[in-house]
């Protein structure tokens, strides 16, 4: 299954942020929901995704061919985070916002002349979307969110630090750069742009004279007031292991029903293995963590 954009219907960008893609990422080296109390913890909770990204080893990849000029070809989270592993600008700030969105933060998505990108409220979560005013009303509204007035607003927000500008690209690792655009500037030996730099560039994105602002579009306010509703991804259990799936378990220790230090083959990722593993003798115990091998 292919996600193509019609770009003449720009809200509909917002129907590939699929907040599922969670379960394409490993557990996070934080903790989100304590992180989500406060401005600090929410950039804590940001620089987390994006470092973790940086660690799937994505690169950065040009448009696909679409011989229709009106007509965009999408990444899917699968691919991105599977295989082939490569997005554009695009592709990239569709995945982070979905993330974002998932780890209960409100995401923008961002498109500018030729360049896509992100910002995540510092100043709210998301449960609290619905119950502030002052949140919702500048989104909150059939018209899309653009501008030379909004523009302003949006830039001010960010200086305010109440939205945090990301460079979604930087998180993609590449020598594709020449330089001249601020997400080319200062990349680090493996490509990527550091986390801080990230936000710096995102935030020199909408000043950049060469790339006039075309629209933002506030996830929570496509979900919940538009009604836009998420398109599935494709293949995003193909690669998982079932639960009851037969596996050569080498049992180590067993603790109070509790299976610690296995090895498991055939396992998609490197996260957590949490599955209920029928013993010989017929005894159901859970199996935390282990030794795994990707496919």
């Amino acid at each position: 299954m292919e996600w193509k954009w019609a770009k003449a219907n720009e809200k509909e960008l917002a129907k590939f942020v699929n907040e599922e893609v969670k379960q394409l990422l490993p557990k996070l080296p934080v903790d989100p929901l304590e992180c989500n109390k406060n401005a600090k913890g929410r950039r804590k909770l940001i620089k987390a995704i994006y470092e973790t990204l940086i660690d799937r080893d994505i690169r950065y990849a040009y448009e696909k061919y679409q011989p229709e000029d009106e007509i965009q070809q999408i990444r899917t989270p699968t691919e991105i985070l599977k295989q082939p592993k490569e997005g554009t600008c695009l592709d990239l700030s569709i995945l982070f916002c979905g993330l974002c969105f998932a780890y209960d933060l409100l995401p923008l998505l961002i498109v500018i002349k030729g360049h896509a990108l992100a910002a995540v409220s510092l100043k709210h979560p998301r449960n609290k979307w619905n119950s502030n005013d002052s949140l919702r009303n500048p989104f909150d509204t059939s018209k899309l969110f653009q501008g030379q007035d909004n523009l302003e607003r949006l830039t001010a927000w960010i200086e305010d630090e109440a939205y945090l500008a990301v460079e979604c690209t930087g998180f993609a690792h590449t020598k594709l750069f020449t330089g001249k655009q601020p997400e080319e500037k200062e990349r680090q030996a493996d490509g990527t742009l550091s986390f801080d730099r990230a936000c710096e560039a995102g935030e020199e994105q909408l000043s950049n004279s060469n790339r006039p602002f075309k629209f933002s579009i506030d996830i929570a306010t496509a979900k919940y007031f538009w009604k836009m509703e998420s398109l599935p991804i494709p293949n995003l259990n193909a690669a998982e292991v079932n639960a009851q799936a037969v596996f050569n378990v080498n049992i180590e220790e067993l603790q109070n029903g509790e299976v610690r230090g296995v090895k498991a083959d055939r396992v998609s990722s490197k996260r957590d293995l949490q599955s209920n593993v029928q013993l010989k003798k017929g005894k159901q115990v859970t199996v935390i963590g282990g030794e795994f091998c990707e496919l």
